[in-house]
């Protein structure tokens, strides 16, 4: 079943259930979003501690992005491109996006309740910075998508497409290295102590089996490597 939306000219665009559907879904998921931004936290009583809560926080942020783009691939293989899929299985999809969304939220959260003494200061508000430039451009794909498949006849005049039989709407989502990034550099690069110094482990992290490349590696592969962009989904149009 399709859901007509007649345009200016007359053209009819039909949406697949499913994909209806997953729109009204993912609608609750970048609101909910939004809203967890805004609403207020208690203090924590953590003091942020700038080299370990920015390789942590820094941590969070690069398993909810390694996270992000099989969720993405989720919502065209078991919902767009699925033929079968209904509400439940849009409801379910939007919903592991959802997850990795509160990966990011609850991250944010976190740093927010902590607090930062003068020292720290700078650290804690530069990385709440990221987790923001991170959600935002998340939730604005999620809403320019909700938008597209609410009006598909609007979105094909505003990008001066032609009428055809079936017309591809493509909604990608471009994550870009947030600002802060440069700044974080140089702030870890003037903490960091000595390469040949040995650092006890922080008890508030798990033990690796593998060493990694430290905090600035971490913070030069989200700067430099991360670029995620899906064509979304394609719309029939006759």
């Amino acid at each position: 079943m399709a859901s007509p939306a007649p345009n200016p000219d007359d053209v009819v665009c039909a949406l697949p259930s499913q994909v209806i559907a997953l729109g009204e879904a993912l609608a609750h998921v970048a609101r909910g979003a939004r809203k967890a931004m805004t609403q207020r936290v208690r203090s924590s009583g953590h003091e942020f501690a700038t080299l370990e809560d920015l390789s942590l926080h820094m941590g969070v942020i690069q398993q909810a992005l390694t996270h992000l783009s099989p969720r993405i691939d989720g919502l065209m293989t078991d919902v767009i491109h699925n033929e079968g899929a209904g509400p439940v299985d849009a409801g379910r999809s939007a919903g592991r996006l959802e997850q990795v969304l509160s990966e990011f939220v609850d991250g944010y959260l976190d740093a927010k309740a902590s607090h930062a003494g003068t020292e720290a200061s700078e650290a804690r508000s530069l990385i709440l910075g990221v987790y923001r430039h991170h959600i935002r451009e998340i939730c604005q794909w999620l809403e320019d998508l909700v938008e597209v498949i609410a009006n598909p006849s609007s979105a094909i005049q505003k990008r001066g497409i032609a009428a055809a039989a079936n017309v591809d709407l493509t909604v990608a989502l471009n994550m870009t290295s947030p600002p802060e990034m440069a700044k974080l550099d140089a702030l870890a690069k003037s903490l960091l102590p000595p390469a040949e110094t040995c650092i006890e482990p922080s008890p508030r992290f798990e033990p690796r089996e593998t060493s990694g490349p430290g905090i600035l590696g971490t913070i030069g592969a989200l700067a430099f490597g991360i670029g995620v962009t899906k064509a979304v989904f394609g719309r029939n149009h006759g």
